[in-house]
């Protein structure tokens, strides 16, 4: 894998600073994108890297990071749009007046529209490799196939992630572009607080070192293609889309995707 270039968002905690540790182990030049400056550029170093501040919800941000990326190594192998936040408020407060106050969405806008972002750059970029093609994970959650009641918005966005997972995996193939999402169980990191934590038994997480394995197996076996990779613990379970109701929507979906671009 030597000379191989990593892009990850969130890069320098959880998952993301895991699965960075992990590739640089093996040999992969890796970019850390994340919005922590201090932490973010000790990590790159850490990693013998390059850093880069972004809002993963801004193009221009991810943009320049993605730039800086290329001018560097010359190229983008694999991008981990990783980057994520929960809900931090609550959506079902009840409020004396009417209108309420504006609904908060910048769990959305980190948790969807920077993967929409980042996927769109990624693409882009991956199409101008020297060899063109690449892999593309985008981390969902076991919250985008089951609904998590009291994290509304952060479960809309989590389906969201795979709906566009789905539809960019089997568009981009014949490209050679692998993208894919991971569907992580619950696992500790400094998302939640320690409350937040104690009300799940210790036996039930999900590690990060299982991340990084499911991401090893990810860019190792190339018959990856458009899957919800379900990890729950050190299990792996690819998700299948739903059944079409019937032969029409069969059809017009079907070929929706055959007309993609």
């Amino acid at each position: 894998m030597s000379g191989k270039v990593a892009l990850i968002t969130g890069g320098c905690s959880g998952m993301g600073l895991a699965v960075s540790h992990h590739l640089a182990k093996h040999g992969w030049k890796i970019s850390v994108v994340d919005i922590n400056e201090a932490v973010g550029i000790k990590t790159a170093e850490d990693l013998g890297g390059i850093f880069s501040k972004a809002n993963v919800a801004k193009h221009e941000d991810m943009a320049a990071a993605f730039q800086k990326t290329r001018d560097t190594y010359g190229h983008i192998d694999f991008v981990y749009a990783n980057a994520g936040i929960v809900d931090t408020y609550n959506f079902y407060q009840k409020h004396d007046t009417l209108p309420p106050p504006p609904l908060p969405l910048v769990c959305q806008d980190v948790c969807l529209l920077g993967v929409e972002i980042t996927a769109y750059l990624a693409m882009h970029y991956m199409r101008q490799n020297p060899t063109p093609g690449g892999v593309i994970v985008m981390t969902s959650s076991a919250a985008g196939i089951y609904a998590s009641p009291a994290l509304p918005i952060y479960t809309a966005a989590k389906f969201g992630v795979v709906g566009l997972m789905r539809a960019m995996g089997p568009s981009l193939a014949k490209e050679n572009i692998r993208v894919n999402c991971t569907l992580p169980g619950v696992v500790r990191t400094n998302l939640c607080d320690e409350d937040t934590w104690k009300g799940f038994p210790a036996e039930q997480f999900t590690t990060v070192d299982n991340i990084a394995a499911a991401i090893q197996k990810i860019l190792d076996d190339e018959t990856i293609v458009g899957k919800a990779v379900e990890v729950s613990q050190g299990n792996i379970y690819y998700r299948e889309q739903h059944e079409y109701c019937d032969e029409v929507q069969a059809i017009t979906m079907g070929a929706a995707s055959a007309n993609s671009y």
